[in-house]
């Protein structure tokens, strides 16, 4: 199966906050909670839906969709390259999709519940539950550390070379509190599968803000870039909401007119046209 690697999102700096950083347990929970409290001082985890300070026009979001959709993002820690990124080609899910999820809260799986419904309702397709994992297209794993110990002594089995190495990377590094990847369909180019993996350490809007953006990406908009804004779709955790904008870039991506598979050449003139088709966009900066 040919696999499209989603980003590795919400990767927290941890350089000069202790000396040891640590993998599992209090002290993880405790670091990641002192680093929401950080994001809130610079001003982050914004809530806003469509923010007066960050306006979008149809050139913005001509610009950012492209960015997102045909493009995977590089995981970087030190000096090394977990993952690489890389052109890609337009993913998203043929038809209706369930998820299904281990180690979830009620809050947690209130609010999963409710991002679905939503996101269905923009993308034009049923995103609804389910108690079986296996058959699930979504699997949503949230983990503490002696099961991120298991998984890590399994992943030779379980996953291939280089998905393993990924997760092994989340199993260990504080870093990452989520990841999320997909795979393709090598018929058609459609996603097959979505996986995400959370640090149960996490808890409040950090926590919340992991399943928001690791979850919405596995609907096919798989990088995030530092320019995107107003978006859960930047590293930077200025938002932790989906936006209009968001909105909009799903929108876009589902909309009939373009199919999996396509590449950024082949989608540009679609694109511009469908942005411009959104009724209310200014389109004064258009290309």
């Amino acid at each position: 199966m040919r696999r499209g690697i989603a980003s590795a999102a919400l990767a927290l700096s941890l350089s000069g906050c202790i000396m040891s950083p640590p993998s599992s347990g209090v002290r993880l929970a405790d670091l990641y909670g002192r680093a929401e409290v950080l994001y809130r001082t610079e001003d982050k985890f914004r809530t806003d839906y469509d923010p007066a300070d960050a306006p979008v026009d149809a050139a913005v979001l001509e610009r950012n969709f492209l960015k997102l959709a045909f493009n995977s993002e590089s995981q970087v820690i030190g000096e090394e390259t977990i993952v690489k990124g890389e052109s890609v080609q337009l993913l998203r899910w043929p038809s209706d999709v369930t998820y299904a999820s281990v180690g979830m809260f009620p809050a947690d799986r209130a609010h999963l519940d409710g991002l679905a419904q939503r996101i269905g309702r923009i993308i034009g397709r049923n995103v609804m539950p389910t108690d079986d994992l296996v058959g699930s297209e979504i699997k949503i794993w949230i983990l503490d550390g002696r099961d991120r110990e298991l998984l890590r002594s399994t992943l030779t089995r379980r996953f291939s070379e280089s998905l393993g190495a990924f997760i092994k990377a989340w199993t260990e590094r504080p870093e990452l509190p989520c990841i999320g990847m997909v795979s393709t369909n090598p018929v058609d180019d459609t996603l097959a599968a979505g996986l995400i993996f959370v640090k149960a350490e996490l808890s409040g809007d950090f926590r919340r803000a992991c399943l928001t953006e690791e979850f919405t990406q596995v609907f096919g908009l798989i990088n995030d870039d530092p320019e995107a804004r107003p978006s859960i779709f930047n590293d930077d955790q200025e938002f932790i909401e989906l936006t209009r904008h968001d909105e909009y870039l799903l929108r876009v991506l589902y909309d009939p007119r373009l199919r999996a598979g396509m590449t950024e050449t082949e989608a540009l003139p679609l694109v511009r046209r469908i942005v411009q088709d959104i009724p209310g966009l200014d389109r004064a900066a258009t290309f």
